[in-house]
């Protein structure tokens, strides 16, 4: 697993947070329903970002949140609105399977930990808690089992 250094520019985007028993699988069906209404499932460059959210300072219940990012032309619907995904210094792994994401994301922290950079770290927004890491779901627009799924790992770090 190979970690690289990656600037994102600021995404306008389309938002969702769910706080629910399944606040991935919530988040999601909310969000690709909104991708089918607005025509975005086979637009080219549109990217899929999620992370979760913590009402309390506990680890549970927690919710989840997706940007999917958006060109001037969306417009708010239902759950749906609009926020603006963090650009800035990121920290960026790829990994391959639903199921080799926390591999994924103790490789990514314990290489910013030795690698001399310094996370941006957690902040409390309108949904509690979050971490300056995002989950981007690269193939969203293809139907593949969980095992085929490719996820691009992020963590802001300080500039």
């Amino acid at each position: 697993m190979e970690v690289k250094l990656q600037r994102l520019n600021a995404m306008p985007a389309a938002y969702v947070h769910v706080l629910s028993q399944s606040p991935e699988e919530d988040a999601l069906r909310t969000i690709l329903e909104y991708t089918k209404i607005n025509g975005l499932t086979q637009k080219t460059g549109v990217r899929l970002f999620g992370r979760n959210t913590y009402p309390t300072d506990k680890p549970e219940p927690h919710g989840y949140e997706y940007y999917l990012t958006i060109d001037k032309s969306a417009k708010p619907m239902g759950q749906v609105s609009f926020k603006e995904l963090p650009g800035g210094l990121y920290a960026a792994l790829s990994v391959k399977n639903l199921f080799k994401i926390a591999e994924g994301w103790a490789n990514l922290f314990s290489w910013v930990e030795s690698s001399g950079h310094e996370p941006v770290g957690v902040t409390k927004g309108g949904h509690g808690w979050v971490n300056s890491a995002f989950e981007e779901l690269v193939s969203w627009q293809q139907e593949q089992p969980p095992t085929e799924w490719v996820f691009n790992l992020f963590v802001q770090l300080r500039e």
